[in-house]
């Protein structure tokens, strides 16, 4: 079970994950993902406080959407993300793929003039 929430601030979209993000849940992640690229953001972000579990498929989604924000030119980040997540995206060696910030990072690049 994944909950999603999306904030918008200015030109900032921030996407809530909180639960487990797997198979059973891609197609709603990517309805969510195509609704904030279509809000026309420069800044994507992912807050993974409360991710607790990601699989394979959910990591070849958020790929794919690394790829999407690229080629659209949004900044696509993953923030305020637990060790257990750090340790499956340094695994799979997604964390050199990834810009992976804390909260504070986050918010002082991203948030400062929102």
């Amino acid at each position: 079970m994944l909950n999603i929430k999306v904030n918008q601030l200015a030109d900032v979209v921030i996407i809530d994950l909180e639960g487990e993000f797997d198979i059973d849940v891609i197609r709603m992640v990517e309805t969510t993902w195509s609704e904030a690229v279509g809000k026309k953001p420069s800044v994507i972000g992912f807050n993974c406080k409360d991710l607790k579990f990601i699989d394979s498929s959910a990591l070849g989604t958020l790929v794919k959407f690394m790829n999407s924000a690229s080629n659209k030119k949004i900044d696509l980040t993953l923030f305020n993300v637990a060790p257990s997540i750090i340790s499956i995206l340094k695994t799979s060696r997604l964390d050199k793929f990834f810009t992976i910030h804390s909260k504070e990072d986050f918010e002082r690049k991203y948030m400062q003039n929102v």
